[in-house]
């Protein structure tokens, strides 16, 4: 419970008043040292004695405040509100460097968006088809060539006498061919 309490004390003065928290801090170092000093006197030291013991039992009122604000705060979430607000400054100041560094942001976003669109429908994603690791592609050899189309009546005899795959389909590569007659094509 002691650590939630710490926790949240230490977000809500990310929210509170700078100047409001210095007040109550060297309001809170200086009661501390006149307890010192009060303790020191009573032990016979002199006004000035006193008062030098009571900033060394301290560790210094500057190195003290520090160590406190450090406790009381969240360094690296006020650090990181301090960079973000010098860089809109910085950003605003410059309207030209503004506006290309969002247009390569934007360019740089948009491309790898489209790419990772195109390897996800590609790569990653499984084929739309019922068990998309059983499909095979069937070519035939010929004398002449390695592999070569296979023609439709032969397509339609292996359909006809299968009895090894579910189904069959034949498509033709999207070759462009030029056709011409007479004249040009």
């Amino acid at each position: 419970m002691n650590r939630f309490r710490s926790s949240l004390s230490r977000l809500l003065n990310l929210f509170r008043s700078r100047a409001q928290s210095e007040r109550e801090l060297s309001a809170e170092l200086d009661s501390h040292l006149q307890l010192h000093i009060d303790d020191n006197l009573r032990r016979g030291l002199s006004p000035e004695q006193a008062r030098r013991t009571a900033v060394l039992q301290l560790g210094g009122l500057e190195q003290t405040k520090e160590r406190v604000r450090d406790q009381r705060s969240l360094p690296l979430l006020e650090t990181l509100f301090h960079d973000l607000r010098y860089a809109a400054r910085m950003l605003g100041r410059n309207p030209g460097f503004t506006a290309a560094a969002v247009l390569v942001l934007a360019l740089g976003i948009g491309a790898n968006t489209a790419l990772f669109s195109v390897v996800n429908g590609v790569l990653l994603r499984p084929l739309p088809y019922p068990q998309p690791e059983q499909l095979v592609t069937l070519r035939e050899s010929k004398p002449n060539f390695a592999t070569g189309s296979i023609s439709l009546p032969h397509f339609l005899d292996w359909q006809k006498d299968n009895r090894t795959f579910a189904s069959m389909a034949a498509m033709r590569g999207g070759r462009s061919l030029v056709l011409t007659g007479l004249g040009d094509a």
